[in-house]
């Protein structure tokens, strides 16, 4: 074969094994990174396992610190509680029952009747103090003609004592004259100072009636406070619902005594139910009124509702001792210490008209990340 044959071959061969150079030399740098990558990894498992409590330090940091950073925007509180008002229903006046209209756990209607006690003694007594009233009015009276009589007295007395003036001026005139005689100006003198003072008698008498009918109204004002008493006592034997809602289990039966402000009927209100959920401090950093939040109750766990925050608690107490204005959320469960929570109320919206709630149920309350 002639040089100029070979040529044309050598080329064509030289052609074909360039592209598997390449190919190789491209293999060969992946390989070249997968081995820095294994050496790399056995190297850091090499280090983990000669330092293994660092690790362990610097994993365990890294975790809280990943959760805490978590916790700020995601908030998942499973201490909290379904709440309304419980109103405690106490009779104003004591005695037994005479009838009672509610049984356990019946619903009610505000102003509706729960029980009535019995009135007879109360009727009796408003009956007492109806007659004194009317004596006490009949006094006032007796007392208002006595002044009339006392200022007729005191005009005749009056009239006596002028014309005795007048006759002693007289006498008088006619002694100087020598016309009369001593005696007769001594008897004049006389009469005209008991004419005065029988005036004087009829003036304190006056005085004595115008008191009399201070007194007597004074009376009849007491009088008319005793009848308005014993009217409300008497319009109390009949206790009524000061809210709608659901009588609690009663601790009371037809026949009991019961005593005034000793609780006798408890009504779990139907108007006001949020949840409260006691937050620890992290969690309260932009947090605002209005604010929209998940929860569920735990009669329906699966369920998850949108309510929005009522409330937030500005304070809370740091002792249970004594009895305090703001709420007191135990610090501690289980021996376990926890942070400081404070309760934040959430609105339930129209959930309540369409669920069966119980007071003091459990609920867990989510908050989601709100980046606006």
């Amino acid at each position: 074969m002639s040089q100029s044959e070979k040529l044309p071959v050598e080329a064509d061969q030289s052609s074909l094994a360039a592209p598997a150079n390449r190919a190789s030399s491209g293999g060969g740098k992946r390989h070249t990174f997968r081995g820095r990558l294994r050496l790399t990894r056995k190297k850091v498992l090499s280090w983990v396992r000669q330092h293994i409590l660092i690790a362990l330090v610097a994993a365990l940091v890294a975790t809280y610190a990943l959760f805490w950073e978590f916790t700020q925007f995601f908030v998942f509180c499973r201490d909290a509680y379904v709440k309304t008002d419980v109103v405690q229903v106490a009779p104003e006046v004591s005695g037994p029952i005479l009838k009672l209209e509610v049984g356990d756990n019946d619903w009610v209607v505000a102003n509706s009747i729960l029980f009535q006690i019995d009135p007879e003694p109360f009727q009796i007594a408003l009956s007492t103090q109806q007659a004194a009233l009317a004596l006490a009015q009949a006094d006032l009276e007796k007392s208002q003609r006595q002044v009339g009589l006392a200022e007729s007295q005191l005009a005749a007395r009056e009239a006596t004592l002028t014309d005795a003036q007048r006759t002693m001026d007289r006498i008088a005139e006619l002694f100087k004259g020598g016309e009369t005689s001593a005696m007769t100006m001594d008897n004049a003198r006389k009469a005209y100072n008991v004419a005065s003072a029988d005036v004087h008698e009829a003036q304190s008498a006056r005085a004595v009636a115008l008191q009399e009918i201070v007194v007597q109204g004074a009376v009849v004002a007491q009088a008319k406070a005793g009848v308005a008493k014993a009217d409300f006592e008497l319009r109390k034997t009949t206790v009524r619902a000061p809210v709608s809602g659901q009588v609690a289990p009663l601790k009371v039966r037809l026949g009991a005594y019961v005593s005034s402000g000793v609780v006798a009927i408890a009504i779990v209100s139907s108007q006001n139910w949020p949840v409260v959920a006691n937050l620890p401090e992290r969690n309260l950093l932009g947090l605002k009124v209005g604010r929209k939040v998940w929860f569920s109750v735990r009669s329906d766990p699966w369920r998850f509702h949108q309510g929005t925050v009522r409330s937030i608690s500005t304070g809370i107490s740091r002792s249970s001792e004594s009895l305090q204005a703001l709420p007191y959320v135990e610090p501690a469960v289980d021996w376990i210490r926890l942070p400081r929570r404070f309760p934040v109320e959430i609105d339930l919206g129209k959930l309540p008209e369409s669920q069966q709630l119980y007071q003091g149920a459990d609920a867990s309350v989510i908050i989601l990340p709100n980046f606006k």
